[in-house]
């Protein structure tokens, strides 16, 4: 992609989400950007790649190193953060992500539509079409996505068993963790995996809460407990390497018992020192 040249924003682009946050909405321009405005082939980690107008090759790790050029060292990034906001864009049909285990193709969407003129805006064409502009490409023209905080509450008080209720407080808590890049289905993980793990346990069971749950210091680590387990879990049940190894179900069996214990048993002390209880 040529550094010269232009590209269209449309005025809708004020009812978005990405307008809200300063650093999504740097990463939705370097993606209008970045992207090819006619077809190419090149280069990338040694293979050629065609590409289509619209569309450009990426890696989760050159995207942050483009996005944090120039930033300093504590304001930049991570691309953890990078990669959860294109899925996010993707989830708001912005764009589609194509991935090998070598890169990923990002195809803006509608792209044709809003980049692709050959005539100027005229300014009789500017008097009667107000929206248009040299701004005229908004290919996430829809508003933010509506959010189901209820749902989500809901399956929160089904889970522990608790009765909160759907309050602007916790809503917050809710969108601000979207925003980061998090979606409904991290929030089911969380916590579908955090209840199991506290429900029944006297001393942790009260940290079944959204000012806990959902809080900034706690989301990412407890998203991740959760995949860790989900995947352990596939591991164990396709596999029989214990069976291999001469134990018993009963053997498997105590030393899963083991574990969780020990998960729980850390998972209190790290919560007892955060809370001061």
């Amino acid at each position: 992609m040529s550094d010269q040249g232009w590209i269209s924003l449309y005025r809708k682009i004020q009812n978005s989400f990405v307008w809200t946050n300063s650093d999504q909405l740097k990463l939705w321009l370097l993606i209008l950007m970045k992207a090819n405005h006619s077809e190419n082939k090149f280069l990338f980690n040694g293979e050629e790649i065609s590409v289509t107008s619209g569309q450009m090759v990426t890696g989760a790790h050159i995207l942050a190193s483009e996005f944090n050029e120039g930033v300093p060292r504590d304001k930049a990034v991570t691309w953890r953060t990078l990669w959860r906001w294109v899925k996010k864009f993707e989830n708001a049909e912005m764009l589609t992500i194509k991935s090998t285990t070598k890169y990923s193709v990002i195809t803006v969407n509608n792209w044709g539509e809003y980049q692709e003129h050959d005539k100027p805006v005229t300014k009789q064409r500017q008097a009667t079409d107000n929206p248009v502009t040299t701004n005229n490409n908004d290919n996430n023209e829809d508003k933010e996505p509506s959010v189901n905080y209820a749902g989500l509450i809901s399956y929160l008080n089904e889970k522990s068993g608790r009765a909160f209720h759907n309050t602007e407080a916790n809503r917050k808590l809710i969108k601000a963790r979207l925003n980061d890049g998090f979606t409904k289905k991290d929030f089911q993980r969380v916590i579908a995996y955090k209840s199991a793990e506290w429900k029944d346990n006297a001393d942790m069971s009260k940290y079944l809460r959204p000012n806990t749950l959902f809080a900034s210091t706690h989301f990412d680590d407890y998203l991740n407990e959760a995949n860790t387990y989900i995947a352990s879990q596939g591991k164990t049940k396709t596999t029989s390497d214990g069976q291999r190894q001469g134990k018993t179900e009963e053997e498997i069996v105590a030393e899963r018992k083991k574990h969780a214990e020990e998960i729980a048993r850390r998972a209190e002390e790290r919560l007892n020192n955060e809370h001061g209880d």
